[in-house]
């Protein structure tokens, strides 16, 4: 008796080609969503920079020069933009992640499942006397699921203080920008 089911791997191969090719779809996504969001950037900071130029260009006295000198020292419009573009490319990574993990974490619970099945199957089908090593198998088969869900666990909790960390970072020197406090601490509960 083969304790091989040709047609579980086929399936099982098709799964992680599956799982692999969302995971690829959920990456390009993602890269064409930065892709955007930096371009966005990139014009308004050049918007920003010739309507300066056009302010600079049109200074007839000294008066008007020590108006846009005056104007230059004010908290810009360029430093909350920046703040908003890493609050949105930090939600980009995190939901991006997220994603991942879930699809990921699918997968395991199928290929655990499969595992255990095969363990049965052979368990039922050993030779007496090799209870003992089967029982073995089974327990080094649960510790590794017990340390698998402990490291999905402790990566979560370090994305989740990376996040926290992240939001307390950019609320700092926006305190100034109106509803830049609230997301912080929303984020904290």
């Amino acid at each position: 008796m083969s304790f091989f089911n040709p047609e579980k791997l086929q399936t099982a191969q098709k799964a992680n080609l599956d799982l692999l090719q969302q995971i690829s779809g959920k990456v390009f996504a993602s890269v064409e969503q930065l892709s955007q969001l930096q371009f966005k950037a990139l014009r308004d900071s050049t918007e920003e920079h010739f309507e300066g130029v056009r302010k600079l260009l049109s200074v007839r006295d000294p008066q008007g020069f020590a108006e846009l000198q005056a104007s230059l020292t004010q908290p810009s419009a360029q430093g909350e933009r920046l703040a908003e573009f890493n609050r949105q490319v930090q939600a980009l990574i995190v939901d991006t992640q997220s994603d991942i993990a879930k699809l990921t974490s699918s997968q395991v619970e199928s290929g655990t499942r499969q595992v255990e099945e095969f363990v049965e199957t052979l368990s039922k089908n050993a030779p007496a006397g090799s209870e003992p090593v089967v029982a073995a198998f089974k327990s080094g088969l649960a510790n590794a699921g017990t340390v698998f869900e402990s490291a999905q666990k402790a990566a979560k909790q370090a994305a989740d203080v990376a996040q926290s960390g992240f939001e307390a970072a950019s609320a700092a020197p926006g305190k100034a920008a109106p509803g830049a406090g609230g997301k912080a601490t929303s984020g904290n509960k």
